[in-house]
């Protein structure tokens, strides 16, 4: 395929179809070595199941003839019966996170604040570089330090979630910031608090991915995957007594079970049964 249709598609997974930064380069890797002068429904079957049939190049084939206007055109061929490998999800102790976290630290804050959002917040890794200074409610947050500091994340589909962030990581967030322009009075805080400028600069999915399992490896002498660390906090929060339909609130997934449909619940009454929560264990 082209260079110039391969920008064309990348766009179109960025722009309509609201695609991560990664999952694109993905796409636009599979979709390359699809041949236009080919294009037949015998050759994209043989070319999507040559490639192993799997969710990413279904998920690239799919949404290039969405954008193309050939989805009416040509069929996809069956899903495969079943993986033949299943990503496993390891646990990680909550000694471990700590240990990690720690490292992180010792080596820079913004290393460190990037473990603990991902991890507090379940955050996924394209949601991280999103976040600015006024994602969080910082003026709610000064008037109770002792609460969890709310996060509003832009997550999948540019839909808006929250997420709560502990105290002491509000907390080294705003001291770090008041040690570098040592706010005066509250109107500077209320300028602080209102910044639509980015946490982080700039900062790719890639660089988290490296900073999480490179980090982790070193610390605790295994690899921790971003991602692990959404299951980690979802089974924590569950532990915790955390209804599971709040935990799916919280993780922003958008597959909600016939139970849920029932129960309409919604992000502020889940956002308010976590707080609870995590106010007891903090107490406790």
């Amino acid at each position: 395929m082209e260079a110039e249709q391969i920008k064309e598609f990348k766009e179109f997974l960025a722009n309509t179809k609201q695609v991560n930064e990664l999952t694109q380069y993905r796409y636009c890797t599979w979709i390359r070595d699809l041949d236009l002068n080919k294009l037949s429904q015998e050759y994209l079957n043989e070319f999507v199941q040559g490639k192993g049939n799997h969710s990413q190049i279904r998920g690239a084939v799919l949404n290039f003839l969405e954008m193309t206007g050939l989805n009416k055109t040509f069929d996809m061929p069956p899903k495969s019966s079943g993986r033949e490998r299943k990503r496993i999800i390891r646990d990680i102790s909550h000694e471990e996170i700590c240990i990690v976290r720690d490292y992180l630290y010792s080596q820079s804050f913004k290393k460190g604040l990037i473990f603990d959002l991902t991890y507090q917040g379940a955050l996924r890794r394209f949601e991280i570089p999103t976040i600015k200074m006024n994602s969080f409610k910082w003026l709610e947050w000064i008037e109770n330090m002792d609460q969890p500091c709310h996060l509003t994340i832009q997550g999948k589909g540019n839909k808006q979630r929250t997420v709560l962030i502990n105290p002491e990581t509000a907390e080294k967030i705003f001291n770090h910031y008041n040690a570098k322009y040592t706010f005066k009075d509250m109107d500077e805080i209320r300028s602080f608090a209102n910044s639509p400028s980015l946490l982080f600069g700039k900062l790719t999915v890639h660089s988290i991915w490296r900073i999480i399992h490179g980090g982790s490896l070193k610390a605790i002498g295994r690899e921790i995957r971003p991602h692990e660390l959404r299951h980690c906090r979802a089974t924590e929060l569950e532990r915790m007594g955390v209804p599971i339909r709040d935990i799916k609130v919280y993780l922003g997934h958008s597959s909600i079970g016939v139970t849920e449909i029932y129960l309409h619940t919604s992000e502020k009454e889940s956002i308010g049964n976590i707080q609870n929560i995590l106010n007891k264990n903090q107490k406790g």
